[in-house]
């Protein structure tokens, strides 16, 4: 009687698991990158204005015909912000299906002749403190990570059915805001351009982004061809740049930027930027133009925030401005260092620059002791922002 007991204990063991994978349910974000989700993008209401951000697949691979219903929930920090559910609808054997989140939101669903809808949503942004004064400010989830998590629900036995591959369900939401231009130049309409010593300068920014629409234009001079087009009032003041006269002109560079170091060309070749995958991330977009000496330009990035529906959020910065010198030299200037200096410390910048006032940079880079060429700083600082150094302490020695 043990041996019989044993064997069919191992037979109920073996065939759960068959049982409970006759039906399926997977959901799909479309884009697992996104950093900002606008919370009119879950169209509780079944308005369908929203745009479609997953995919929703279910089925009954094998087995009979099912009664099941939908369960949607949105979960952050264990708390479910947002619930609903579909009508009851049979699942027939050897039966798959797809649909988005709008289909589902507006109930033209059919599954087999039955339409399927989610509703009976339940909104309560009030289960975690300062939610709801979020979201109104801004309409978008506030900064943190975010579950999209499905259940089939089988009637009458009330057994649930799991997402099959929870991982693409996830959003790690950061809402990018900061954008800030370094170098080279500074901000339009605030004095003489900076001048830079080279045509082949390093464009440096600082933000919390991560893809970056990059914009360089040529100011094209009207009456004197190599002098940057400011005009005075008769006592030695500047009258503003038309800066949008220039911004209306086609850029001499556009391109995709990943990071937030750009060296520029100093051939027309194509540009390709790859990711750490092999895959391409960016680069430059159609024909471009060299920077020339003696010549003054107007630059600006825009950060490119991935939304959940697939259509990015474009965060532009100031447009800075500088001039060349007629001579191209190698030599570091003051400012690009100060530049860089600005990447690896961050926020604690201004901290430390206040041990060093009357101090400038004199242009020699030392690592590990020996000397080195700006590209070589850059390379740190990739790393830096890509998270394979740390800065473990920072010595300011008089």
């Amino acid at each position: 009687m043990k041996l019989l007991f044993v064997s069919l204990l191992l037979v109920f063991v073996f065939l759960t698991p068959v049982f409970s994978q006759q039906l399926y349910i997977d959901l799909s974000l479309f884009n697992t990158q996104a950093r900002i989700f606008y919370v009119g993008d879950l169209d509780p209401t079944g308005l369908g204005n929203a745009p479609d951000y997953f995919i929703l697949r279910f089925g009954n691979n094998s087995g009979a015909t099912a009664n099941v219903r939908i369960l949607f929930k949105l979960v952050t920090n264990g708390q479910i912000l947002v619930e609903g559910e579909s009508n009851v609808f049979p699942l027939g054997a050897g039966r798959n299906f797809f649909f988005t989140n709008n289909q589902l939101n507006t109930g033209v669903a059919d599954v087999d002749g039955q339409k399927v809808q989610i509703k009976n949503y339940s909104v309560d942004f009030g289960r975690l403190e300062n939610y709801e004064k979020k979201i109104a400010r801004t309409g978008k989830l506030p900064t943190g990570v975010y579950e999209f998590r499905v259940e089939l629900l089988v009637s009458p036995s009330g057994n649930v059915i799991p997402d099959q591959n929870p991982e693409d369900n996830i959003l790690i939401i950061s809402n990018p805001t900061t954008i800030e231009l370094l170098y080279p130049g500074m901000r339009v309409n605030s004095g003489e351009p900076p001048e830079i010593p080279t045509t082949t300068p390093f464009f440096v920014w600082q933000s919390d982004a991560d893809l970056f629409n990059f914009y360089l234009y040529r100011v094209y001079e009207v009456s004197q061809p190599d002098v940057f087009p400011y005009q005075t009032d008769g006592q030695g003041k500047n009258n503003d740049i038309p800066v949008q006269d220039v911004l209306s002109r086609d850029p001499i560079f556009r391109g995709v930027i990943p990071g937030q170091v750009f060296q520029y060309p100093a051939e027309t070749q194509p540009l390709i930027f790859f990711g750490p995958d092999g895959s391409p991330v960016g680069g430059s977009e159609g024909a471009f133009r060299l920077i020339e000496s003696g010549r003054s330009y107007l630059w600006y990035v825009e950060a490119i925030i991935p939304t959940a529906s697939g259509q990015p959020t474009l965060i532009p910065s100031d447009v800075y401005q500088f001039q060349v010198v007629d001579r191209e030299t190698s030599a570091m200037n003051s400012s690009l260092i100060k530049a860089y200096l600005r990447q690896i410390l961050g926020e604690r910048y201004d901290d430390y620059m206040q041990d060093l006032t009357n101090y400038d940079p004199s242009g020699t880079i030392l690592i590990n002791g020996q000397s080195v060429e700006v590209d070589a700083l850059v390379d740190l600082i990739e790393d830096l922002l890509n998270g394979k150094i740390i800065i473990e302490n920072v010595i300011v020695e008089n």
